[in-house]
């Protein structure tokens, strides 16, 4: 392949073309490659050599004029819709079309550099938020950037760029969660609070089974065998554009069956029982999707609303603020409280790994510590002649 450098006289100067002969088109014209380089000869020679390396290696990208907002909307089309979930679908979308492309769709996509994801994502933590009352999180500031970063992953591999800059850029650091738990007397608040009203059943399910929230909302009757006294988990319910649905948990690991306590299978026979009342009561008005924690009506809740609703029960019973998610983390601290063996409790939990399990609690094993070192007082050290 040929290719040589030739000095252009123009206007103002002069630069210097770099000219790479490619091959010869069907009606016999010759292709070529040009780039000008306003500089010296030898930074010239260094453009040639790497055009010539980068075709010989197939790696060349034809420049074009596409833009990146233009080729994030194909590839949530052609790539983001046809493999992902539906909940990874909108998830995307809503983070390209609220705060990628209106900032920084219009550069075109070979023009991307480290700098404008920068200053884009600095700008998303001044005032990222759609409603106008400040910046984004670290935590979403870096979600927004690992859909950028698949989107031009993506790019690399269909050959239109040559490299993902996304890889160059820093990102603001994420302060891990610390999870706000519940002890045992407060639980015992929060259950006995919960008798007799809509939110029984659901909290009931969070404390003694430490399930996620979709989970515990995609969770049926003919999930739980009353004989085994078992409960399988095995449905997760989410909320999309268009409208709940039901999926597989998020792992396999996480298709899993729980022992039930004998307390838990009393409220469920209860509930179940109050649940035919309603169907009866409905008859062909009734939504029956066998879910376990519903409406009235059978319907399934929407899990943004069921988190709104515990957080409404929360502030009338005098409780303090937790999520609804943070029951499964008074259900991890305990089972670690009470002496549960780690890959015991991480079965349970759904988790993949038990180092997820160790790493998520590793405070209360921390506080345990105390506990281990007066044991050995006890059982060796205060037996000793000293």
């Amino acid at each position: 392949m040929a290719g040589h450098i030739r000095k252009k006289k123009l206007k103002n100067g002069h630069v210097w073309q770099v000219v790479v002969e490619t091959g010869t088109e069907l009606n016999g014209k010759r292709k070529r490659i040009y780039r000008n380089v306003r500089g010296t000869k030898s930074e010239a020679q260094k453009v040639l050599a790497a055009l010539l390396t980068e075709l010989d290696s197939g790696t060349y990208v034809e420049p074009d004029k596409i833009t990146l907002g233009e080729y994030l909307r194909d590839w949530m089309q052609t790539y983001v819709e046809p493999n992902l979930s539906p909940t990874t679908v909108d998830s995307y979308r809503i983070n390209v079309e609220k705060h990628i492309i209106p900032r920084i769709g219009h550069i075109k996509l070979q023009e991307l550099k480290p700098m404008h994801l920068q200053k884009f994502y600095h700008a998303l933590m001044q005032n990222g938020r759609s409603d106008g009352k400040g910046g984004l999180s670290p935590r979403s500031v870096r979600y927004v950037h690992r859909n950028i970063h698949e989107a031009l992953e993506h790019a690399v591999r269909m050959q239109m760029l040559t490299r993902n800059v996304a890889d160059l850029v820093t990102l603001p650091k994420v302060r891990p969660y610390k999870a706000k738990v519940y002890d045992e007397g407060q639980l015992i608040k929060l259950i006995n609070s919960s008798q007799g009203t809509d939110m029984e059943l659901p909290i009931a399910l969070s404390v003694a089974l430490g399930l996620r929230r979709g989970e515990l909302l995609g969770l049926r009757w003919s999930d739980i065998n009353f004989e085994a006294k078992t409960a399988r988990i095995s449905n997760n319910l989410v909320i999309t554009r268009r409208g709940v649905l039901d999926k597989s948990p998020k792992s396999e690991s996480s298709n899993r069956t729980i022992d039930l306590p004998e307390s838990l299978i009393t409220v469920l026979k209860r509930h179940l029982r109050l649940q035919k009342e309603n169907r009866l009561k409905l008859g062909s008005a009734y939504h029956d999707g066998d879910y376990v924690c519903c409406k009235p009506d059978g319907s399934p809740y929407n899990p943004g609303y069921i988190s709104k609703k515990f957080a409404k029960f929360l502030k009338k019973n005098g409780l303090p603020h937790i999520r609804l998610h943070d029951l499964r983390h008074s259900n991890a601290t305990l089972m670690l409280k009470y002496g549960v063996q780690p890959k015991v409790a991480s079965s349970r939990l759904g988790h993949s790994t038990i180092s997820i399990t160790l790493d998520l609690y590793s405070h209360v094993l921390s506080e345990m510590q105390k506990e281990v070192a007066e044991k050995f007082d006890e059982g060796i050290f205060s037996k000793l002649s000293m």
